[in-house]
């Protein structure tokens, strides 16, 4: 598997669902589209979720680092709008609806969206989302990025480069480390200087085997160092931005999160391309 499957997409995209409906607004997910994935008897089931259900969920660390996780993309991609990018491509889109939610945003700039996942993901993103009066803005594209060569990503991409931000969340933990490495160089040589790289990561040491699956036998892991990020990266063409720790994100964008246990499995990765 080189990328989490709809089951885990659409675990995730529950859980997301379930923050819009039951938490208070400082703690609601701002991802109110996300329903729309839910048939009404998921819906139903959990508009109703018993409270020992809602405590069991809120006592896992990743609860509420997926909120903060879900906030901190949504920023990643308003900031690139503010920077002026052109084309917005989304690795490992699953269930996610920024394409739909910033619609408004999209359109005003012109902004194309390329959504890309395994074939199976991406035909039942299409199939769910069919009736959404998909605009005509957004194409798709499968890929596995354990395939180390992405033709139709370079195809898409082209030669004339505008400004662009990449995507992918929740997706390095589960690729082969040689090949998420490729895949940050090409990026570093098909983007334009200044476009936009955002991901995550797991941390060497914390949950090692996870993700370890199918062709995916050594996971990308990185360190908690910023300095061996920075080198990392550097010498793949991309700028360090900025990293934060899960941990950190967590405390900052989560607010009264005293006592509750925090996931400490993760970075996060904000990148720009230097060019030649």
């Amino acid at each position: 598997m080189a990328l989490p499957d709809m089951s885990n997409s659409m675990y995730v995209a529950r859980l997301r669902y379930i923050q819009t409906v039951h938490e208070s607004p400082e703690r609601r997910n701002p991802d109110t589209m996300v329903r729309q994935f839910m048939p009404f008897k998921v819906r139903l089931q959990t508009k109703w979720m018993g409270k020992g259900d809602l405590s069991k969920l809120r006592s896992d660390p990743f609860y509420y680092y997926l909120l903060a996780r879900t906030k901190y993309y949504d920023q990643v991609l308003t900031d690139a709008f503010a920077d002026g990018i052109e084309r917005f491509v989304m690795v490992g889109c699953g269930s996610d609806t920024r394409s739909y939610r910033f619609k408004e945003t999209i359109q005003k700039h012109g902004i194309k969206v390329l959504e890309c996942d395994q074939a199976d993901s991406i035909n039942e993103k299409k199939r769910l989302t069919k009736n959404w009066g998909r605009p005509g803005y957004i194409e798709h594209l499968a890929i596995d990025l354990n395939d180390h060569e992405w033709p139709g990503l370079e195809h898409w991409l082209g030669s004339t480069r505008p400004k662009t931000l990449v995507m992918l969340e929740g997706v390095s933990p589960y690729i082969n480390e040689t090949a998420f490495s490729d895949f940050l160089k090409l990026l570093a040589t098909q983007l334009s200087p200044g476009s936009h790289v955002a991901y995550d990561f797991k941390i060497s040491g914390a949950q090692d085997h996870f993700g370890r699956s199918g062709r995916t036998e050594k996971p990308f892991r990185l360190t908690t160092s910023r300095e061996q990020a920075l080198v990392f990266h550097k010498a793949l063409g991309l700028q360090l931005d900025h990293m934060e720790l899960s941990t950190e994100l967590s405390k900052r964008l989560v607010p009264n999160l005293n006592g509750q246990p925090l996931f400490a499995e993760d970075g996060l990765l904000r990148l720009r391309v230097v060019g030649a």
